[in-house]
């Protein structure tokens, strides 16, 4: 049985090219301080809401922060490593924005976050699911699997984000992400969320906020879902991997884009003799 994730599959969505560099040829994405950041946040509010589901209390906001600071410093030892792999495919541009970006920023910036998030949100979430994991058919010989954050005692997915921006208002039932997880939720549990509350962590080191957008009656639409990534992995099956950004998006940046060399190489060699090099290449690293 074939298996596919959420972000393989929004990997594709975004951009097919990297889809390709990724999960055909095995190449690596390259780290991100935030991303790293983003990570360590999430372990510290899932180790919180496991804890709770156990004892009904969690960890203080002081015990918070120390595992917030541990992880994030365990994420950027991971960070250095695969900066340095990586670093001989990387721009200039690249490597120059990511030197700018302020480690102590980002430390203060998540401890404010925890702050607010532990009294603005954490006390009114009785948890249930902590990340647990689900799977569903999609069609004969696959299936898509993933991990529901957190769910609640009421029956409501609760999706956490955090940014540095605050989101604008949005339909979030048009959600892809949250449209699985509430197939996965059903396959589960036996019956359909009573809720979906996307909460968004506000950073700021002075004025970090929640910002929830809720859905009081969810709508799923399976066979949609369904359809869809069976289309996205069929197209995947035979090498349809095109880049559609227009040439000044930020995506496709120097700046932005981990894999713009490749891109380069790609547009320059043509599709069959880039994946004839790399095959090549990912065939002798794991023979080592």
């Amino acid at each position: 049985m074939k298996q596919v994730s959420f972000s393989r599959v929004m990997t594709y969505v975004r951009c097919p090219e990297h889809y390709l560099f990724r999960y055909v040829l095995g190449m690596s994405n390259a780290p991100r301080k935030v991303f790293k950041h983003g990570f360590a946040l999430h372990e510290t509010i899932e180790y919180h809401f496991d804890q709770k589901k156990q004892d009904g209390r969690g960890i203080k906001l002081a015990e918070a922060k120390e595992f917030f600071a541990q992880a994030f410093v365990n994420a950027l030892e991971d960070y250095g490593t695969e900066l340095d792999e990586a670093r001989p495919y990387l721009t200039r541009e690249y490597l120059s924005k990511e030197r700018k970006i302020s480690v102590k920023d980002m430390m203060e910036t998540g401890m404010r976050g925890l702050e607010v998030y532990f009294r603005r949100l954490s006390p009114y979430i009785t948890p249930d699911l902590v990340e647990e994991p689900f799977s569903f058919k999609v069609r004969q010989g696959l299936e898509m699997i993933g991990r529901i954050d957190l769910t609640d005692t009421e029956d409501v997915i609760h999706e956490l984000k955090t940014t540095r921006v605050t989101p604008n208002k949005q339909d979030i039932r048009s959600d892809a992400q949250l449209a699985i997880y509430q197939i996965g939720y059903k396959e589960i549990t036996g019956h359909a969320p009573k809720g979906i509350s996307k909460d968004y962590v506000v950073l700021s080191k002075n004025n970090s906020k929640i910002v929830r957008f809720r859905v009081v009656r969810p709508f799923i639409d399976k066979r949609t879902v369904v359809r869809n990534v069976s289309a996205i992995m069929d197209a995947a099956d035979k090498n349809i991997f095109y880049c559609m950004h227009p040439a000044e998006s930020w995506i496709c940046s120097k700046e932005w884009c981990s894999f713009y060399k490749f891109h380069q190489e790609l547009k320059k060699t043509g599709l069959s003799a880039f994946m004839e090099k790399y095959r090549e290449k990912k065939r002798r690293k794991l023979r080592r």
